[in-house]
């Protein structure tokens, strides 16, 4: 199997964790529309990762939304009590994620550099059992349970806050 290099650092923490997971090495796929197909054998979704800051940049929050649901800056600020959330830049995703747009993932809340990044999580992705995302690079995806990605946040360290999108 190949194993994008980009995707090493993830997969051993996976690993170290005893979290079972299917690995797919793919071509570029940075939309939700070239995601679609990905994990579907396994019956796993991905989810939208949103990388967020407020206006003065002091605040940068992951979102995980549920693939059918628009971004609605207003509400989703409201409920995290924060400045209006926009898109962060592309210089600010590889400062506080190490990543570029196109590869936002959960999994690099493991990094050192996204300490203090807030992470939110549309409630509704609770329901799914099976979810898929990006191993810090979009040629390649992960397959793994619902409650193992919410161990792997835990050991991340990360607070989470819920909410309805």
């Amino acid at each position: 199997m190949q194993i994008h290099p980009d995707a090493i650092e993830t997969l051993a923490l996976l690993d170290s964790l005893s979290i079972p997971y299917r690995y797919y090495h793919h071509d570029l796929a940075r939309t939700m529309a070239e995601c679609a197909d990905i994990g579907a054998d396994v019956g796993a979704r991905h989810f939208k990762n949103l990388f967020l800051t407020n206006r003065s940049r002091s605040v940068f929050v992951l979102l995980l939304l549920c693939p059918e649901k628009e971004f609605r800056s207003g509400n989703i600020s409201k409920q995290l009590g924060t400045g209006r959330l926009s898109f962060a830049t592309a210089e600010d995703m590889m400062a506080h994620l190490g990543l570029v747009p196109g590869s936002v993932t959960p999994m690099a809340l493991a990094r050192e550099c996204a300490k203090g990044v807030r992470l939110a999580v549309d409630r509704d992705i609770l329901s799914m059992e099976t979810v898929c995302a990006h191993p810090c690079t979009s040629e390649a995806s992960v397959a793994l349970s619902k409650d193992d990605l919410f161990r792997f946040l835990a050991h991340c360290g990360c607070p989470i806050s819920y909410v309805d999108a």
